[in-house]
C-alpha cells in the first residue's frame, strides 16, 4: 500500500490539519462564532469533513509532524511493525518519512 500523497500526483495526503491554536486570532467574546474562519469551520464540521479526534472515541488520533524531534523514532517503529504485518511497501513509505524527519531543518521539541 502507498500513502495517498504518493499516488495522486499533487502531493496531498488523505488528511489536512487545522491549526486550532490560531483560531483564537479570529475569535473575540463580542463576535464569537461570527468570523468567516469560524463560519468555515462550522460548515466543514456540519458536512462531516472535520474529525475532532475526541479522546476515548473511535476517531481519537495522535498527530506527529516530521519537525517533532521524536518523529524519527516513532516512524521507524511504525515502519517496523508495518513490515512485520506483511506490508513492505507501506513500511518503506513510512521509513522514507522517518529519514526526512531525521534531517528536518525545522526539528524542535513538540509544543
Amino acid at each position: 500500500m502507498k500513502l495517498d500523497r504518493n499516488m495522486n500526483g499533487d502531493g496531498r495526503g488523505k488528511y489536512a490539519l487545522l491549526l486550532l491554536r490560531k483560531l483564537e486570532l479570529y475569535e473575540s467574546p463580542e463576535t464569537f462564532g461570527e468570523s468567516e474562519v469560524e463560519k468555515a469551520i462550522k460548515t466543514l464540521h456540519e458536512v462531516g469533513m472535520i474529525d475532532w479526534g475526541i479522546v476515548g472515541t473511535e476517531s481519537e488520533f495522535f498527530v506527529t509532524r516530521l519537525k517533532d524531534q521524536n518523529a524519527p523514532a516513532s516512524l521507524h517503529a511504525y515502519a517496523q511493525e508495518a513490515e512485520a504485518n506483511g506490508d513492505r511497501e507501506w513500511a518503506e513509505e513510512v521509513r522514507s518519512m522517518a529519514r526526512r524527519a531525521e534531517v528536518n531543518p525545522w526539528k524542535k521539541r513538540p509544543d
